[in-house]
């Protein structure tokens, strides 16, 4: 069975070949590989540092362009995002886009120009959502009811990462408002569920009984969230809890598994 990780995050100075190697210790096929986060400097962002994370993951997803998708990090407040973006997607190629809000939130009519550059572009937005561990107390701006504000923008395909955790039931209760917003037999909902951990193991049992009959596994992208050095050890990990609570508890068939290993990622990136 392919696994494609459609979470994974680069450091900033790993090179192509290191990540392929890793990919095939964890036996994984596929990675979004997000650019590293351009951490701003004394409290300002610098577009240089955009560019030079932007370039950095365009080299690495070089090394096989078929088994690396690499993916610009979004930062609104930095200068010249938008011009940037563009420089990513377009002249370098890269397959889509990341964006974690911090002190910024999702409904900010400021950042609409940058949604309406991404949906021109036809590419899709990786958001973050529920608790974030890593940017202080940035979680206020994550809930996942905030990303109601993308149906302004209805060709713009997106997911929420960790199912929202800790508000599952909330991200669950946005996936169904988009479904109403596209028509609930219409396959033109712009939502996916990203299921990268975060959810902990006392947790993700009930997350996934949730998700899989409200979504369906088309809708749910399967996810490490680490770094690529560390996929050999967490990769099968991950794959083999999830695989166990779809196969053998919740009775998923192989067609099913195989949709929420590869399938709904393929489609994600493919719509």
């Amino acid at each position: 069975m392919r696994i494609w990780d459609c979470h994974s995050h680069a450091r900033g100075d790993e090179t192509g070949e290191q990540v392929l190697r890793w990919m095939d210790e964890a036996r994984f096929d596929r990675i979004n590989l997000f650019a590293r986060y351009p951490e701003p400097v004394g409290g300002a962002f610098d577009r240089d540092a955009v560019r030079a994370s932007i370039d950095h993951v365009a080299r690495v997803q070089a090394a096989d362009p078929d088994r690396i998708y690499g993916v610009v990090w979004a930062e609104p407040r930095a200068p010249g995002m938008i011009e940037e973006l563009e420089y990513g997607l377009v002249d370098r190629g890269l397959r889509g886009v990341k964006m974690i809000p911090d002190h910024w939130a999702p409904t900010d009519e400021w950042l609409w120009p940058l949604y309406a550059k991404i949906e021109e572009l036809r590419k899709p937005l990786q958001f973050h959502s529920g608790i974030l561990y890593g940017f202080g107390d940035s979680s206020r701006f994550c809930r996942p009811v905030l990303y109601e504000a993308l149906l302004h923008f209805p060709r713009l395909r997106f997911s929420l990462a960790h199912i929202g955790w800790p508000w599952v039931d909330e991200c669950l209760a946005v996936y169904g408002r988009f479904r109403a917003a596209a028509g609930y037999q219409s396959p033109a909902c712009q939502m996916w569920v990203d299921t990268c951990r975060g959810t902990p193991d006392a947790w993700r049992e009930e997350a996934l009984r949730k998700a899989v009959p409200f979504c369906g596994v088309e809708r749910l992208m399967f996810g490490v969230d680490g770094y690529p050095a560390r996929l050999p050890q967490n990769g099968p990990e991950h794959a083999a809890k999830d695989l166990t609570i779809l196969r053998d508890v919740m009775g998923l068939g192989q067609a099913q598994l195989e949709t929420f290993f590869w399938g709904a990622c393929e489609a994600f990136y493919a719509a």
